[in-house]
């Protein structure tokens, strides 16, 4: 691609897209030029409904899968090459909606039981009663916890955004004793940062 993939990506930076909606886009071009064994510029419309075909009936995609490949697709040829949508006609993916799989509480306090140690078991109650992803948990800083409030300030979270979860009084608890029995939350009580005089 060359040429065509070094304007895709700084099509992408105007926009401020994350390094991963980056190489993702890149990819499903990418995988579209390889399929056809042409630069995805001498391509028809006919000739991407075919690769679309092919990942849904052959590679058997997940509906997911395919849409990151649409978007990538779709963000190619109307924003870098500058095709108008009628020129590129994807139709729109019906997502699949299942629901989550919720534990019981007695299968939450299993869960958490299993941990090793100390450390461990308030990790992961950190990360399931506040909702956190395993990027968001591993950036916490001490700053982080708002007692007063009883929150956690999320930084950079999913798509580069700051937000506050809930923290609930376990686990802040559990925060305190195991910040104060390795050292980590030296200074800090079940009501914020200590002052230090």
């Amino acid at each position: 691609m060359g040429i065509l993939r070094d304007r895709m990506i700084e099509e992408m930076k105007l926009r401020n897209f994350s390094a991963a909606t980056q190489e993702s886009y890149v990819y499903a071009v990418s995988r579209l030029a390889r399929y056809h064994n042409k630069s995805p510029d001498q391509l028809s419309k006919e000739d991407i409904r075919a690769f679309l075909v092919h990942l849904t009936i052959e590679r058997k995609l997940s509906p997911n899968s395919l849409t990151g490949y649409c978007s990538g697709l779709r963000f190619f040829y109307n924003e870098t090459l500058g095709w108008d949508e009628t020129k590129l006609f994807i139709a729109p993916r019906k997502k699949s909606s299942l629901l989550p799989e919720v534990f019981s509480p007695d299968e939450v306090v299993r869960l958490i039981g299993a941990t090793r140690g100390l450390k461990q078991r308030v990790l992961l109650m950190t990360a399931y009663s506040a909702g956190l992803r395993v990027s968001e948990l591993v950036n916490l800083k001490i700053t982080d916890i708002d007692a007063q409030r009883m929150t956690l300030r999320v930084k950079q979270g999913k798509g580069g955004k700051d937000r506050y979860a809930i923290l609930s009084q376990t686990c802040l608890w559990n925060c305190v004793s195991t910040g104060n029995a390795t050292g980590l939350l030296s200074g800090f009580s079940r009501t914020g940062p200590r002052t230090v005089h």
